[in-house]
């Protein structure tokens, strides 16, 4: 039977608001959403000096909650940027069809990850959110920490860097991780202690002309340059956050340990 649309369910006049209807909530969404998590949790931030305050930029995070996503924007005083899984984009009915619209209000930007093309396209429309001249966030380690440690970085936010010339700014959120009410937790425990420390920001650019002092090249950056600039970038986050950090791919260690666990 063909899925019956959001439309069949209600009248017209509430189906509109997320089915034709743009709207941008971030700037109102923004401040209430701070409002109610200085009022709970009273989140501190240092560092505000160090973000650039228009232009395109790179916001580069450790990622060990699932709030993270909500916690930090709010922290930042500029509009961010997500690029989000197509996934979340293709829900059933009423609540599928609401919860893609809410995204697209604040920001998030619906990307196809799946097949040999899915880099590409993250990184295609990364580049498009840099040249509006607008901040892209970004988690280098792909996915959440299990358990509370650094993971290897994924070399995409360098490659959008070298791409736009955008600035990557450093962002570590500490006490995410210990914050969780389980895993899968979208709110954390009340009374828990969350901090947000900015770093200067990066220029990958010149980091690559470092690189290749010795050797001067136009040349577009190799697999290795790729990742030492990357393992630089980790670095600088590591130094904001203080975890410990694991040299192998998150998703390869979560992948092992479930099967082993299924063994």
């Amino acid at each position: 039977m063909e899925e019956a649309s959001c439309g069949a369910f209600l009248p017209s006049r509430w189906a509109l608001p997320y089915r034709v209807i743009p709207v941008h909530l971030y700037p109102v969404l923004q401040p209430i959403v701070k409002f109610l998590l200085t009022l709970f949790w009273r989140p501190t931030v240092a560092g505000l000096q160090h973000v650039p305050s228009s232009g395109r930029m790179i916001m580069a995070c450790n990622h060990t909650s699932a709030f993270e996503t909500y916690f930090v924007p709010c922290m930042i005083p500029r509009e961010i940027h997500w690029l989000g899984k197509d996934a979340l984009f293709k829900g059933k009915g009423v609540p599928g069809k609401f919860f893609a619209w809410l995204m697209r209000s604040v920001n998030v930007i619906p990307v196809d990850r799946s097949g040999s093309g899915g880099a590409s396209s993250a990184l295609d429309a990364g580049i498009a959110v840099l040249e509006g001249e607008h901040a892209l966030g970004v988690f280098p380690e792909g996915t959440r920490s299990h358990d509370g440690r650094m993971y290897r970085g994924k070399t995409g936010a360098v490659r959008l860097a070298l791409a736009t010339g955008a600035p990557i700014l450093p962002v570590a959120e500490l006490g995410a991780f210990e914050a969780q009410r389980s895993k899968n937790s979208i709110v954390p425990k009340l009374r828990s202690k969350l901090h947000t420390q900015i770093g200067p920001t990066i220029d990958m650019r010149a980091q690559l002309s470092t690189l290749r002092a010795d050797n001067p090249s136009d040349a577009p950056a190799t697999r290795e340059e790729l990742r030492t600039l990357t393992r630089s970038l980790m670095e600088a986050i590591r130094e904001l956050s203080g975890q410990e950090y694991v040299d192998e791919y998150a998703a390869d260690v979560k992948k092992r340990l479930k099967d082993a666990n299924a063994s």
